[in-house]
C-alpha cells in the first residue's frame, strides 16, 4: 500500500480514504475537508505502518471499490486505530465472488487481458457519462500496466487466503448503474453487515463527487458552533419545542428512576439555553455545578435562579476532569454531535464517582428521517441497541428507551425554517444546493394535509460501576 496526505494541518480528526484498484493520488488530490486527509492506494501489498495515524483522536474511514476489502483487512490488523465512522462506496468486502462481489470469470479476464486499451475501457465503464470520463482522464492515475496487473493478482491471492471475518460498516452507498460491482451482488454482500444503506439510482461506479460524500458524513465542530450560536441569537427558545419537551421528559425520568440528590455535584454537557438546567436547579442546590457548551451562553440567556456555577465554553469531547469529580453527568439533546462516543463514555466512567449516574438524552436512527430521505444528509445516529451495548461496558443501565415525537407543519418551507432556527442542520461543510432544496420541497409528501418531521429521542439513565 502507498499513503499520501493531501491535507495535514494538525487537525485532531483524519479522513482515511482507501481508493479503488488502479488508482493513485491524481483523481483525489483536490478533495477538501475540515479534517486532515490521507489517501491510500496501490494494493500490490497490504503493508503500511499505522504509527502515522496514532496521534489522531478520530478517524473517519471511507473506502471505494476494492478499497473496501483492503480497508477491512488493514483495519482489522490494527484494531487500536480510533475509527469513529466507516463508509463504503460501491463495492463489498468480497472482491471476487459470483454472488457478493465481482464475478470470478470477469475478474480473471480483466487480470489476464489487461492492456492500455482495456484500461481505457475500464475507465469509461466506471464513469457515468462522456463528460465525467473526459474529466477523469485529465486526472487519471500514472500507473504502469505491470503495476496494475500485480495489484489485481495480489488482491486475488489475498482474498483467497484471508481468514478474517467481514466487518460491520456504518454506511454503505450502492449504485444501481454500477458496471463494475453488480448492484444485486452489492445488496447480497452487505446483507447483515451494514447499519445504513443508501441507494443511488443514477450513480456510476465512480461517484461524481467524493468530497460531498465525505463532508456530509463528518461533524464539523466549527460549523456546529457557528450555526447553534446563530440559532441561540435568533429565536431558538421559541422554536425548539421538541428539545424543551425532551428535557422535561428526561428530568421526570431522572426523578422517577433514581431520584436527585439536591446537594450532589453535577456536570451538564451541552447546556444550551438551559432547558434542562432550569428544571433541576429549581429544586437542587449542587455542591458543584459545571455547565458546558460549545457556544458562549450568556448568563442572561440561562436565566438561572442560582449564581454559584462554572461555565466552560468548549467542545465537550475535549474536556478533562480528575477521576471521581461528579455525582451526575447530565445532557439533553447534545451527544449526537459527538465524533467518538465510546471514548466519551469511557471519560464519563472516570469522571463519575462509583454509583454516580449519567442522565442523558440523544436521538436514534429514525430522527428527521423525512429530511434524510430527500437530502441524503444525516448525522450518524446510533441505534438503541448500539448505545445499550456500549454503555453496559462500564455502567449498570437503570433505564434506556426510545420514543417518537412528530411535529406537524403547513409546508415543507416551514420544516426547513424550523430546522434552521434550531441549529440542527449543522452537518457538512457546505449548505445544500438550491436544486436539492427545491427537490426536497417538491417531493415532501403531506400526511392528512400536514408535513411531518420525526424526532426519535432516546433516554438513558445508568449508574457507574
Amino acid at each position: 500500500m502507498k499513503c499520501s496526505f493531501i491535507k495535514r494541518d494538525g487537525s485532531a480528526s483524519l479522513v482515511l480514504f482507501f481508493a479503488g484498484w488502479g488508482m493513485d493520488l491524481n483523481p483525489f488530490k483536490d478533495i477538501d475537508s475540515s479534517c486532515d486527509i490521507a489517501i491510500i492506494w496501490d494494493y500490490e501489498d497490504f503493508e503500511l505502518p499505522a504509527s502515522q495515524f496514532y496521534d489522531y483522536q478520530n478517524i473517519y474511514l471511507f473506502a471505494w471499490s476494492f478499497g473496501i476489502f483492503a480497508a477491512s483487512e488493514y483495519i482489522q490488523s490494527h484494531p487500536c486505530l480510533p475509527i469513529v465512522l466507516k463508509t463504503a462506496i460501491n463495492g463489498t468486502q468480497f472482491p471476487i465472488d459470483n454472488q457478493r462481489g465481482i464475478p470470478t470469470n470477469i475478474f480473471n479476464a480483466t487480470c489476464d487481458n489487461l492492456s492500455e486499451h482495456s484500461l481505457l475501457k475500464f475507465y469509461r465503464r466506471i464513469c457515468a457519462n462522456s463528460e465525467e470520463y473526459l474529466s477523469f482522464l485529465a486526472h487519471k492515475p500514472a500507473r504502469s500496466i505491470q503495476s496494475l496487473h500485480d495489484e489485481l493478482a495480489n488482491i486475488r491471492d489475498t482474498s483467497l487466503s484471508s481468514t478474517r471475518q467481514p466487518m460491520v460498516w456504518d454506511n454503505v452507498i450502492a449504485s444501481r448503474r454500477d458496471l463494475i460491482f453488480p448492484f444485486e451482488n452489492q445488496l447480497n454482500g452487505w446483507e447483515g453487515l451494514c447499519s445504513n444503506m443508501e441507494i443511488e439510482d443514477n450513480g456510476a461506479h465512480m461517484p461524481h463527487d467524493f468530497e460531498s460524500i465525505i463532508n456530509k458524513n463528518i461533524i464539523n465542530k466549527q460549523l456546529v458552533k457557528k450555526r447553534f450560536s446563530s440559532s441561540f441569537d435568533s429565536g431558538y427558545d421559541d422554536n425548539a419545542f421538541i428539545q424543551r419537551k425532551i428535557a422535561q421528559s428526561l428530568y421526570r425520568k431522572w426523578k422517577a428512576s433514581i431520584g436527585i440528590n439536591p446537594e450532589a455535584s453535577i456536570l451538564e454537557i451541552g447546556c444550551g439555553t438551559g432547558f434542562l438546567t432550569r428544571l433541576y436547579s429549581a429544586e437542587a442546590y449542587p455542591s458543584r455545578l459545571v455547565l458546558n457548551d460549545i457556544c458562549n451562553i450568556p448568563t442572561v440567556t440561562l436565566n438561572l435562579n442560582i449564581t454559584k456555577y462554572e461555565f466552560i465554553e468548549n467542545d465537550a469531547e475535549k474536556l478533562s476532569f480528575p477521576e471521581n469529580s461528579f455525582d451526575y453527568v447530565v445532557s439533553s439533546s447534545a451527544i449526537q454531535w459527538f465524533e467518538n462516543l465510546p471514548q466519551f463514555f469511557n471519560k464519563l466512567h472516570q469522571w463519575l464517582r462509583p454509583g454516580g449516574a449519567m442522565v442523558i438524552s440523544t436521538f436514534g436512527t429514525e430522527n428527521m428521517k423525512e429530511i434524510k430521505e430527500h437530502v441524503k444528509i444525516s448525522l450518524n445516529y446510533k441505534s438503541l441497541n448500539w448505545l445499550d451495548n456500549e454503555i453496559k461496558r462500564n455502567f449498570d443501565i437503570v433505564l434506556i428507551n426510545e420514543e417518537s415525537e412528530i411535529m406537524l407543519f403547513d409546508s415543507p418551507l416551514q420544516v426547513l425554517k424550523h430546522i434552521q432556527s434550531t441549529g440542527v442542520n449543522s452537518i457538512g461543510s457546505k449548505s445544500a444546493s438550491s436544486g436539492t432544496l427545491r427537490r426536497l420541497i417538491r417531493n415532501y409528501q403531506p400526511v392528512n394535509g400536514k408535513f411531518q418531521l420525526t424526532y426519535n429521542p432516546i433516554y438513558i439513565i445508568a449508574t457507574n460501576k
